[in-house]
């Protein structure tokens, strides 16, 4: 496990989504450290899609963390992100910027459905000669669980369902622990450069999920339930979700059902995390705090 770094020095750092789960982890470590934050978000200025604005904001930073939003509003997904990797990868260019945290997904060496956009970045950012690339490749975010498939909406239903298989083990990270790795490896001395894995505290089939969550929520007698790729689709549909999305859902839950290999890693002290589902449950479905 990397260990906070402080310098003494007061270093410039860009952050990519930093409104964002794992953005804002991001921020608040690196300005624990002492170092100086510039925010890449609509709401603090910056917009992704300005690019004379988002080459200021790279512009002498000592580093940069950098990651492929979801834009929900976009008809076509895939093409949205080429061009939001275009511009990223213009401003590192331009900036100069000795090293970047990329957050891919773990699955991302398979380039296809929701990690795509990320594994094209990966690309870009190995063609930008950046002295020091990183990239951090993260297991399934807890949550997925809550702001994507709405589990205690389902919930209440007496059933959780999604496209995934109920028995597959899952490797399941939490936003806070992968905003604080990201923070370790842009102030870290001499970090090992290329890809690192997390893969969070423990990988978890969907029906054990379900249980944990639902013990968290205070419910009983909630099943896991597989929908087929057509019921997966039509509920997508039916909530107003861009079918380019839902198609990219659909393949990555296919990859998985097809137990293709989303971790190539082996887990170890480095790859795993400490924050585990059910202590992120809690917090998330109880409102323990932490």
């Amino acid at each position: 496990m990397l260990k906070n770094y402080q310098s003494s020095e007061r270093r410039t750092y860009v952050v990519v989504g930093a409104t964002g789960k794992t953005g804002r982890e991001v921020e608040r470590h690196l300005t624990s450290y002492g170092h100086e934050v510039r925010a890449v978000a609509r709401s603090r200025g910056v917009s992704i899609d300005d690019a004379t604005a988002l080459e200021r904001a790279f512009a002498h930073a000592d580093g940069a963390f950098v990651l492929m939003p979801f834009d929900l509003a976009s008809a076509d997904l895939h093409s949205r992100e080429a061009a939001i990797a275009q511009r990223l990868e213009h401003a590192i260019r331009r900036s100069g910027v000795r090293r970047v945290v990329l957050l891919s997904g773990l699955n991302a060496h398979l380039r296809r459905g929701t990690s795509l956009g990320a594994a094209l970045m990966e690309q870009r950012l190995r063609t930008c000669a950046v002295p020091e690339p990183i990239v951090l490749r993260a297991g399934w975010f807890m949550e997925n669980f809550t702001d994507g498939l709405g589990f205690r909406a389902q919930a209440a239903n007496g059933a959780f369902r999604t496209p995934f298989t109920a028995h597959r083990p899952m490797p399941t990270v939490a936003a806070r622990d992968v905003g604080r790795r990201a923070a370790e490896l842009l102030t870290q001395p001499q970090p090992r450069l290329g890809v690192h894995e997390l893969h969070g505290h423990a990988d978890v089939t969907l029906a054990e999920a379900t249980a944990i969550l639902a013990e968290a929520a205070g419910l009983s007698d909630v099943a896991y339930e597989q929908l087929s790729y057509e019921e997966a689709r039509a509920g997508m549909a039916a909530s107003g979700m861009p079918p380019s999305f839902a198609d990219a859902v659909i393949e990555t839950a296919r990859s998985f059902n097809d137990s293709e290999p989303w971790a190539l890693a082996t887990r170890d002290a480095q790859t795993t995390t400490p924050t585990s589902l059910r202590d992120w449950a809690r917090v998330a479905l109880a409102g323990v705090p932490t």
